[in-house]
């Protein structure tokens, strides 16, 4: 079943009960008011009768006189203690009984007593009440039945509850078209996602996204914007990809041409390169080896998706990173590198946070004269360098994959050192920097937020 017709059937449902109730009680409240109503009248007629007793002393004449004008359209019996009837006015057949109930009213024992009958086919309504003869009989008591027909007021709440059904049924229908209508409108953003999401599905058309309607109310306009940014977000994974492997197939076909062609002198000039030849093709060769290895091997570190590596998220100090880099590149000639500042503890993955900061020092190293040192303060690592600088026209590209200056061209490195950084520390929710220093050189670094948890961290230095 559809949404919109569990809409319109759910809706219905719950307005066919709440209608039902507030039927059943309208007609509750309405029997028991014209109930009611029919007792009050039967206890007025048998007070005037009550009052009225005396024409029994007075003749029959002034009897038959009174009393049909007080019963009117019901019916009427008296009767003594010992349940012989005295007197029955009223439609001929209309004889109610005399039972148990009705001698304890007239002996005095119970108040009056009223309650239904059922004479044939016919239910009514009778109320008797007992009645002390006056005057010439004093002390004498009498009891009085009143009956009244019960048939117009069933036959007007069969006809009330005919028309509340009626009503009802149609404002069950309504209700379930309305919901339709309503749901219709509802799902109509969504099913927009589901033929985008289909559209996608079949022929990956990313661009898709910009078709939706965004405008829906509450959450489905959110449920729409999320789709949409998500089918942004891969329509530019996918431009990077591509741009990635068009980056990656320029950077690897020169070293990979290199190497073809240095074993092609080799396999064809054989017996004619003496040993000093063929020693440089064969180093040739070998670095252009390495620089493919490790061109590719800086591939699959910029392609992994870092954040969900299987090395756990812990607590990682900066400062103990720092160490251990200046620690590492200790023994490299002519080129010193310091630690100074203050380090923070952060959250993390220890090895990817490594691998960053190493490749800010590598990069320190390749363009440092004599020094690089590692600044640190609180969560930012800064990397300084004592070299030439960066061109102002580089520096916004600095971290983009695959791009070297023009003085870098013909420096060792695939140029992917720094792209590796910003796609480890975005990761990790920070944010890379890259600026010339006021005292020369460059600086390269990056700011990570503080774990929840601060420890004290050893001093740097």
């Amino acid at each position: 079943m559809s949404l919109r017709w569990r809409w319109a059937v759910g809706l219905g449902l719950v307005a066919a009960l709440a209608i039902g109730l507030l039927t059943l009680a309208a007609i509750l409240s309405v029997e028991r008011r014209l109930r009611g109503t029919m007792d009050e009248d039967l206890r007025d007629r048998a007070t005037q009768v009550h009052e009225l007793t005396g024409g029994f002393e007075e003749g029959e004449e002034r009897r038959e006189e009174v009393l049909p004008r007080i019963v009117n359209d019901a019916a009427v019996q008296a009767f003594d203690e010992t349940g012989a009837i005295l007197l029955r006015l009223g439609p001929a057949g209309v004889s109610p009984p005399v039972d148990a109930a009705d001698l304890e009213v007239i002996a005095g024992t119970r108040p009056a007593l009223l309650r239904d009958i059922r004479i044939g086919d016919t239910l009514y309504r009778m109320i008797t009440v007992r009645v002390l003869l006056r005057e010439n009989n004093p002390g004498t008591v009498v009891a009085f039945q009143i009956l009244t027909d019960q048939s117009q007021l069933e036959s007007n709440l069969a006809a009330l509850t005919g028309q509340l059904l009626s009503i009802g049924a149609i404002g069950v229908l309504l209700v379930a078209i309305t919901g339709w209508i309503m749901a219709s409108r509802a799902v109509r953003p969504i099913s927009d996602l589901t033929h985008a999401a289909e559209h996608v599905a079949s022929t990956e058309d990313l661009y898709a996204a910009e078709r939706l309607d965004i405008s829906a109310p509450a959450e489905i306009g959110r449920l729409a914007t999320a789709f949409r940014s998500m089918l942004n977000s891969l329509r530019v994974s996918r431009q990077e990809q591509q741009r990635l492997v068009s980056d990656a197939g320029h950077e690897f076909r020169t070293p990979i041409t290199a190497l073809k062609t240095n074993l092609e002198v080799l396999r064809r000039q054989e017996g004619r390169l003496g040993e000093g030849e063929r020693d440089e093709l064969i180093d040739a060769a070998l670095r252009e080896s390495n620089q493919l290895a490790q061109l590719a091997a800086e591939m699959v570190d910029l392609t992994s998706d870092v954040r969900h590596a299987a090395e756990p998220i812990q607590e990682v100090d900066l400062g103990t990173l720092a160490l251990e880099l200046r620690s590492r590149y200790a023994r490299l000639p002519g080129k010193e590198v310091t630690v100074s500042g203050e380090s923070l503890v952060v959250a993390g993955r220890r090895t990817q946070l490594e691998r960053a900061m190493s490749n800010l020092v590598d990069n320190g190293v390749k363009w440092a004269e004599r020094r690089v040192e590692i600044v640190l303060d609180q969560g930012t690592v800064t990397v300084r360098d004592d070299g030439p600088g960066i061109p102002e026209d580089d520096l916004p590209h600095v971290f983009l994959r695959f791009h070297r200056s023009v003085e870098a061209r013909s420096m060792p490195g695939s140029g992917l050192g720094l792209a590796i950084v910003d796609h480890l520390i975005g990761a990790h929710g920070g944010e890379v920097f890259a600026r010339n220093s006021t005292d020369g050189g460059a600086e390269v670094g990056f700011t990570l937020p503080p774990a929840e948890r601060e420890e004290a961290s050893p001093e740097a230095g």
